[in-house]
């Protein structure tokens, strides 16, 4: 049985794209496997022409593990192995051959190819375990990064600086927004925001070309992957390049000939204002009713003749909105846990979802002002009143999506 540690995944892909039976497959979240149902498959089980089968096989010396084996020949694809299969990995196909797919042979590709050693084979090969208890960590936290620079780009703010590649990245402290993008982005784990696990984007190599004729043998890829996917060719100078890899192009930017060409297709990340308060632009008419009526003053909104609410001061400036969007700076910095990241259900479209939102016992704030200093978007601030002592973080109450004349605020 394949196990798969998955706090330690990198999502590189790397094990759905060597699988030879699509018994793997990858999302931003989570890693869907087939586990021979814990040694008694039910696909095999419900097979009524003996299609799949369950086989013992000696996967080391003394030591045997069940597999399914395939006859294409018995298939009828009649669906039942589909219809039962508890991590619905597997699929008919009506492909010559290949009727059915994603049922694990044990042929132990996976394990051999996975660059952080996170999948394994219970009493063979155990998974290699991760402690990525990120509390106490920071806002930002930048750990055993290998300099590709993959995350340099997606900052929308301009944050993140690399100075050469193969040397850790900067991240300006006063430029990050903690949107988090770059976490999503990281092909090693290496950087987290706001004490978050994040959701990592997904990613597709749509080519990987060598030029061997370039190539002038130095091993610079293959000593610079992070995950030893590149390897020599024997008998020559050149290497082999894989078909799947976690794509963060360090070898194509440290090779010194050009000989290496990657292109990757990212798919959209999830920074994290996109999930919350959401507020039209086109129907805000900035009245500052939302700020009035925030009970933590987690929005701000200077008005069309200058006035600054729930302030009520006068600037002179241009109409604008501020909120907080929750990105967890002050959590993170806290060190009383006055401040924590937690969780509510709303209703988006009907339907009931969770999204986070920031809690905050004031019995334990000593108003130090940490998270004052650590909110990126100049939100939290002091208050006289001992029940609130620090004010402008966000609950996701509601109360502003209700207050709103114009219907501008919505959950999203």
């Amino acid at each position: 049985m394949i196990i798969i540690n998955d706090d330690g995944c990198i999502k590189c892909g790397a094990c759905e794209g060597t699988c030879p039976t699509s018994a793997i497959e990858l999302t931003p979240t989570t890693i869907i496997h087939c586990d021979t149902c814990g040694g008694e498959p039910k696909c095999a089980d419900v097979c009524p022409n003996g299609a799949l089968k369950v086989e013992d096989y000696e996967i080391a010396e003394g030591i045997e593990q069940a597999r399914l084996v395939f006859n294409s020949i018995l298939c009828d694809s009649c669906g039942k192995c589909e219809e039962v299969c508890p991590q619905e990995t597997i699929v008919v196909t009506e492909e010559k051959l290949k009727e059915v797919k994603g049922f694990c042979v044990m042929c132990q590709k996976c394990v051999d190819i996975c660059p952080v050693d996170v999948i394994g084979i219970p009493g063979v090969v155990e998974p290699k375990e991760y402690d990525l208890d990120l509390s106490g960590k920071g806002p930002v936290y930048i750990a055993d990064c290998v300099g590709c620079g993959t995350c340099v780009e997606p900052c929308p703010v301009g944050a993140i600086s690399l100075d050469e590649y193969g040397t850790p990245i900067t991240v300006d402290d006063d430029k990050c927004i903690r949107c988090g993008l770059c976490s999503q982005t990281c092909p090693w784990n290496a950087i987290f925001i706001s004490e978050k696990k994040p959701v990592k984007r997904e990613k597709e190599i749509k080519s990987f070309n060598f030029a061997a004729s370039k190539c002038i043998g130095c091993n610079t890829c293959i000593e610079a992957c992070p995950g030893d996917f590149i390897k020599p060719n024997s008998g020559d100078l050149t290497v082999q390049i894989p078909e799947v890899c976690a794509a963060c192009s360090l070898c194509v930017n440290l090779c010194p000939v050009d000989a290496l060409e990657i292109d990757v297709e990212w798919g959209e990340g999830a920074p994290v204002d996109a999930e919350g308060i959401g507020r039209d632009v086109e129907k805000c008419d900035f009245i500052g009713a939302c700020a009035n009526k925030c009970p933590t003053e987690a929005i701000r909104v200077v008005t069309k003749t200058g006035m600054c609410c729930p302030s009520l001061e006068e600037t002179g400036g241009d109409p604008s909105f501020a909120s907080c969007i929750r990105c967890g700076a002050c959590a993170s910095v806290c060190s009383n846990n006055a401040l924590n990241i937690g969780s509510i259900e709303v209703t988006i479209d009907g339907e009931p979802v969770l999204r986070d939102r920031i809690e905050f016992n004031p019995s334990k704030c000593d108003a130090c002002g940490d998270c004052i200093s650590a909110c990126p978007y100049d939100m939290l601030h002091k208050t006289d009143n001992p029940k609130l002592p620090i004010a402008g973080f966000c609950t996701l109450c509601g109360q502003c999506i209700e207050a709103c004349p114009a219907d501008a605020l919505c959950y999203k």
